[in-house]
């Protein structure tokens, strides 16, 4: 049997975003921001649709030829005025086979969230929740459970 390792139930959250890819040993290794959506989201990652794994010799999840070392994301989320920045890991991805303008899916963990970031999610999670369906600014799901 295989267990769920999620700690947070993942909602439904059609938003768009920017990321670039860096090496943690090299943050001026990173690429430039590349346009991607939030699938969903939860108070322990996402996952991301996009059309680029790959950025020059950065990739989203293979090691750097040069090291071992895996790419880490630098993601940022629009948030009214502001912009949520956070830094994941992407620990899967796939062709995206729904019927989707983008290329690919991935599945990324948040690294060294803190409490005030947990509550900006949160605050995206709700407002998305009870915005209209018919509004611009996004559409309300359903959420899945674990």
């Amino acid at each position: 049997m295989q267990t769920d390792r999620r700690r947070f139930k993942r909602h439904r959250l059609e938003l768009p975003i920017k990321f670039r890819i860096y090496l943690p040993s090299r943050p001026d290794s990173s690429s430039t921001f590349l346009s991607a959506q939030i699938y969903d989201l939860s108070q322990s990652g996402m996952r991301l649709l996009t059309n680029v794994v790959q950025s020059g010799a950065l990739h989203i999840f293979h090691p750097d030829p040069t090291t071992p070392e895996q790419s880490h994301l630098e993601i940022e989320i629009p948030d009214g005025d502001q912009t949520l920045t956070l830094t994941g890991r992407v620990v899967w991805y796939d062709r995206n086979t729904e019927d989707h303008p983008y290329s690919f899916r991935a599945g990324v963990e948040f690294l060294d969230i803190g409490p005030d970031d947990r509550k900006r999610i949160q605050s995206l999670i709700n407002r998305a929740q009870s915005t209209p369906p018919n509004s611009a600014s996004g559409k309300p799901s359903p959420t899945s459970s674990d």
